[in-house]
């Protein structure tokens, strides 16, 4: 059965339902669910990446977001979380846990491809005591340190992380991670370090 999301108008009001691959072919508006996932190495903050599945349509084998999925039309956002959660990554999530950072409107253009999405961003603090049992959707997990991830937005070359499942050594570069707007990771790096500055 097809998936059914809640297409918007650029002032993010609701006009309709469609299926979701006509909302990506016809660049409509639709919801979002971005979890960005993090752990403390002493004083550092590393971020959790996904690495995407290669036989993904959109972006296969790259890097992107901890956690992420469409929100279906009439679905909550916040249980639309926790099913993806538990769905790309394998672990449970009380709907509380995740710490809401706003929304963001991210444009991402990739051969026929129009994304437009209102991202309901949320943060989740990882422990070690969580196991990632990854779904047929993630390769892999890996761990990166935030700061050297920001300096790879303006630079080449590449970022060493490891992965979370094997602990092998993994080098993140500007070309492996899924295109977002600028805007879109200048926000996410400044609400993860404002989160943590609380803890």
């Amino acid at each position: 059965m097809a998936e059914m999301l809640t297409v918007f108008d650029e002032k993010g009001h609701p006009i309709g339902v469609k299926e979701r691959d006509h909302v990506h072919q016809d660049g409509d508006w639709h919801e979002t669910f971005h979890c960005w996932m993090f752990h403390m190495e002493g004083e550092n903050i590393q971020l959790l990446l996904q690495q995407r599945a290669d036989h993904k349509q959109d972006f296969p084998s790259l890097y992107d977001i901890t956690a992420a999925g469409h929100i279906e039309a009439g679905e909550d956002v916040r249980l639309a979380g926790v099913r993806e959660i538990e769905e790309e990554v394998g672990f449970k999530v009380a709907p509380g846990e995740l710490a809401y950072q706003g929304d963001f409107k991210e444009e991402l253009k990739e051969g026929t491809l129009l994304d437009r999405e209102i991202c309901h961003i949320y943060l989740l603090p990882w422990t070690s005591d969580r196991s990632f049992k990854i779904g047929e959707e993630v390769k892999d997990i890996v761990s990166v340190p935030l700061d050297d991830l920001e300096e790879l937005m303006d630079k080449q070359g590449s970022v060493k992380g490891f992965s979370i499942l094997t602990g092998n050594e993994k080098a993140v570069t500007r070309n492996n991670l899924v295109p977002h707007e600028k805007g879109y990771e200048r926000y996410i790096f400044h609400v993860i370090r404002e989160y943590v500055a609380k803890l």
